[in-house]
């Protein structure tokens, strides 16, 4: 072996806590901490143990090769455990064991046996509301509450999702801090759709039977907020008054949870059940290397190999899933840009030629203020979607090669 100025290969190699879970030919290792985790196979995860059992990088690469029969460059295997995080730095501290994280008791108590017979039960009673009372039912119709008002119809059907939308996340987050998992939120955006994300990064180092409840949970939580807001309505009084116009209020709010629900179904814009799905099928990042092999098509038709993506750095199993996924992608992606320009356009123009028409008709500062907020309420999605693409389109464009910590998390 050959050393570098910076290190000395024949002292051992301070690690921090690590983890370790062993799936079919690959194993994943990381610090849950920071949630750092990159993929090895089984030799690379044995030879990092003999490091992290105190074994200089010199003696552990004779190991390697008296065991495997092959020569390791450890100087680059260092690299790549430096990169993630895991090596311990001049001056820096061993990271402490992880403990229990926040909420993680609440996460418990909510996902408990008897709260899922308490959510049976909801769901139960909603579904023979439904069938007793067909008007309960979600249909569309039950969007459009109130005619006195733009502003008032607009506020309910967008800003009422607000709390509902913050209960799903928050479901996907407490399923996650059940398992001791740390979790963050963030705004995203999913083609011309913006979106809140629960990132479970943690989710990588644990079982694959275990994964399943965090990624489900938020479509769980929607049936139940369904199922709720029905029974509710269903109690109040649907006649005249207050308690009417909250009943179609509450009916509205349903029936606007359901096309959310819907939408998890557009699995290709990594929705909770595209992450279900490759969990299923045992893939770690079936998107990337599906846009990838789309690029790399495009390329060889457009005889540019020289513009094409390495293929050596996808898994297997992605590849093999892939090359039906991709054109599954194609599809999805070629049916919303349809629904863009033959739906969502003509409904925004007509949006405008009410609102424009309906200030023609009472030009005053009150129904100005009305039609003003209506549009703004109607188009701040698309219009904030496409900040997000352009500053992501920036982003790239300044950016060089991910990093073996990039190329971790995007496995995750």
């Amino acid at each position: 072996m050959t050393t570098t100025p910076s290190r000395d290969f024949d002292r051992p190699v301070r690690l921090h806590p690590l983890t370790y879970l062993e799936e079919g030919e690959e194993v994943t290792v990381g610090r849950p901490d920071i949630d750092s985790y990159g993929l090895f196979p089984p030799d690379g995860a044995a030879l990092l143990r003999r490091l992290e059992a105190g074994t200089p990088p010199n003696a552990a690469a004779r190991w390697y090769t008296e065991e495997y029969g092959e020569q390791v460059d450890m100087a680059e295997f260092l690299e790549v455990l430096e990169e993630l995080e895991l090596v311990v730095q001049d001056g820096e501290q061993v990271a402490a064991a992880t403990g229990p994280v926040r909420w993680q008791r609440l996460g418990t108590i909510v996902f408990s046996p008897v709260a899922w017979v308490l959510y049976g039960l909801i769901v139960l009673a909603a579904v023979i509301a439904m069938i007793r009372r067909p008007e309960l039912a979600p249909h569309y119709q039950n969007l459009f509450f109130t005619r006195r008002s733009l502003v008032l119809l607009t506020l309910g059907i967008v800003l009422g999702q607000v709390p509902w939308i913050l209960l799903h996340e928050a479901a996907h987050a407490l399923a996650g801090r059940r398992l001791g998992l740390n979790s963050t939120l963030s705004i995203s955006r999913r083609f011309y759709y913006v979106v809140f994300v629960t990132a479970l990064d943690g989710l990588v180092a644990v079982p694959r039977r275990k994964r399943y409840l965090p990624m489900l949970a938020g479509m769980i939580t929607d049936v139940l907020v369904i199922s709720g807001l029905t029974l509710v309505a269903a109690a109040l009084p649907d006649t005249t008054g207050a308690t009417a116009v909250a009943h179609r209020l509450l009916l509205s709010m349903a029936f606007a949870v359901v096309l959310r629900l819907v939408w998890q179904f557009y699995f290709f814009l990594r929705t909770d059940l595209y992450y279900l799905a490759i969990t299923v099928l045992g893939c770690n990042d079936l998107q990337t290397t599906a846009r990838q092999m789309l690029r790399n098509r495009l390329m060889r038709l457009l005889r540019r190999p020289e513009r094409m993506v390495d293929e050596s750095t996808w898994g297997e199993r992605d590849r093999r899933i892939a090359r039906w996924y991709s054109w599954l992608m194609v599809a999805g992606y070629v049916f919303l840009t349809v629904t863009l320009l033959t739906a969502a356009i003509p409904t925004g123009i007509r949006l405008t030629e009410v609102a424009v028409h309906k200030l023609d008709a009472d030009f005053s500062p009150a129904n100005a203020a009305d039609v003003l907020t209506f549009l703004v309420l109607n188009f701040w999605e698309p219009v904030f979607a496409a900040y997000l693409a352009f500053r992501a389109w920036r982003r790239r464009t300044r950016t060089t090669a991910p990093t073996a910590k990039e190329t971790a998390h995007a496995a995750g």
